[in-house]
């Protein structure tokens, strides 16, 4: 399970934080959170004190517009997205070098950060909100305090497409984030914020947000983008996943995973009734893993197994 870390604030540099093994958790390509060994993982980490709700009191969603979502949805989980903190320990385990430098253009909450840090993996990421950025420097600080992290995680304040051609090319060994799903959930008013756009400044945005992060990892390294669909004024699907890979093949790297991400049900059972019947819509309940390779995927495993070993 997640741990300590004793030592944290000696003279002598940290070693990474030893997690233990992830009983049960494979590398497969249907990721299956709502089953035993991921749920007993996840309460691990929130038994630490991952908040990861915490500086998300703005945030509203599509879903949330209505009387009926304000009233019943916003009962389960505040009607808001949470990031899991089981996804992210995975994800660095399998494709990230230990100690790697971990880049992620959306960081939003806190828990890719609090979870990079308690695996000593040094993490940075951005993020256009300073009340967010408070309170996940808020939640660090705790962490801190309690010994959890073996690397201190860094959030950079900005727009990740400001941000990123600032920072040093192909520095990163590894590109993890979840970015908004367009209009799925709103973050902020900022003329920056994605989740404000229309479609079509969205996509443009988007695209140079990838090439930009792309420029930023090494070579021979992974990505990860954790993303999901979204449907336009009409209900068609608008294609966010084959953007994200068109993206980042333009960018010069390569898909190489694809995993489907099930998610537990959620507010889906209170939705589904309504939205099937007047269009046949299905409740949507899973997300997209998508891990792209910059380079040569055996080498940039060789990168991984040569630093834990």
């Amino acid at each position: 399970m997640p741990t300590s870390s004793p030592g944290l604030f000696d003279d002598a540099p940290m070693p990474p934080t030893t997690l233990g093994p992830l009983p049960g958790i494979q590398p497969f390509s249907v990721i299956r959170t709502d089953l035993g060994p991921w749920r007993e993982r996840r309460r691990a980490w929130h038994d630490l004190g991952i908040t990861s709700r915490a500086g998300r009191e703005h945030v509203t969603t599509y879903a949330s517009r209505g009387k009926f979502a304000q009233e019943k949805l916003t009962e389960i989980n505040g009607g808001l997205s949470t990031f899991d903190p089981v996804l992210a320990e995975t994800s660095y385990r399998w494709y990230c070098p230990e100690g790697g430098n971990v880049l992620d253009p959306f960081a939003g909450g806190s828990v890719r950060g609090l979870v990079a840090g308690n695996g000593g993996y040094r993490y940075t990421g951005i993020d256009l909100s300073p009340v967010q950025l408070d309170a996940n420097e808020e939640q660090a600080a705790a962490w801190r305090e309690n010994d959890l992290l073996a690397a201190q995680p860094e959030w950079l304040l900005g727009d990740a497409a400001d941000v990123l051609p600032e920072l040093e090319e192909g520095a990163y060994d590894y590109v993890f984030t979840c970015p908004p799903y367009h209009n799925l959930e709103k973050y902020s008013d900022h003329p920056a914020d994605l989740s404000a756009m229309r479609w079509k400044e969205f996509a443009q945005a988007y695209q140079e947000i990838i090439a930009a992060s792309v420029r930023c990892l090494a070579e021979d390294r992974f990505a990860t983008w954790v993303v999901g669909e979204v449907r336009n004024s009409l209900g068609m699907i608008r294609g966010l996943i084959p953007l994200t890979i068109s993206a980042h093949e333009a960018a010069g790297a390569s898909l190489y995973n694809d995993a489907v991400l099930m998610n537990t049900l959620g507010t889906v059972p209170l939705r589904i009734g309504n939205q099937w019947r007047a269009s046949r819509k299905i409740g949507r309940h899973h997300q997209y893993v998508l891990t792209f390779v910059k380079g040569d995927p055996k080498s940039a495993t060789a990168h991984i197994t040569e630093a834990a070993s």
